[in-house]
Order: C-alpha cells, then sequence, then structure tokens
C-alpha cells in the first residue's frame, strides 16, 4: 500500500496556481501530527513546484506563484513526504512517489 498519493485531478485556478492533493496513509507510531509536502508538476520542459500540509488522512498543496504556466491536459506529478519522527529515534522520514495526474481548470 503506497503511503500517500496525489488525486486524479489537479485544478488550475484563475491566477495560474495549481491546486493538488491526496490522500496519506503514514502509520501515527512515532510521527507528529502534521506531514510537509513537496510536489513537482512536469510536462515537457516546464516544470512546476509547490508545497503543502498534509492532516488526519489527506493532504493539500498550492504550487508557488510566479512560475512557468501548465495548461491543462495530463501531467507527471512528483511528490515527497517528510515526516518528523519523535520517537526514541528522532530524525525524518521521507517517502516519495509519482503518478500521472489530469490538470483542469476551475
Amino acid at each position: 500500500m503506497a503511503a500517500s498519493q496525489f488525486n486524479n485531478q489537479a485544478t488550475l485556478t484563475s491566477n495560474g496556481q495549481i491546486v493538488v492533493g491526496g490522500t496519506q496513509e503514514f502509520q501515527p507510531v512515532g510521527v507528529g501530527p502534521e506531514v510537509e509536502y513537496r510536489f513537482l508538476l512536469i510536462r515537457g520542459d516546464v516544470v512546476v513546484k509547490g508545497h503543502g500540509q498534509g492532516h488526519s488522512s489527506q493532504w493539500s498543496g498550492l504550487t508557488d506563484s510566479g512560475q512557468p504556466a501548465l495548461e491543462p491536459g495530463p501531467v507527471l506529478a512528483l511528490g515527497l513526504a517528510i515526516l518528523a519522527r519523535r520517537d526514541a529515534n528522532p530524525g525524518f522520514t521521507t517517502v516519495s512517489w509519482s503518478e500521472q495526474i489530469e490538470l483542469v481548470r476551475s
């Protein structure tokens, strides 16, 4: 089972930013209540980055402003989840994945 994934669609807003989200299925033992996310959306030579936060069984994020524009259609989505471990062996755990998703206008 994947530790996280993207929803099938991401939404292109009127200001050019993109809203993404998905599920998170991390084990709560030794992990803080929030998970930080970083992601890239890629089509051809255009790469757009963003960040988000996870809570409970969901996460959501937004692309950073001032980046190249992506048009609606299929994009490759790369995700990275960063979890802070607060157990007997504190540190970070990272999980990465990739999926093909659809970018749609809002």
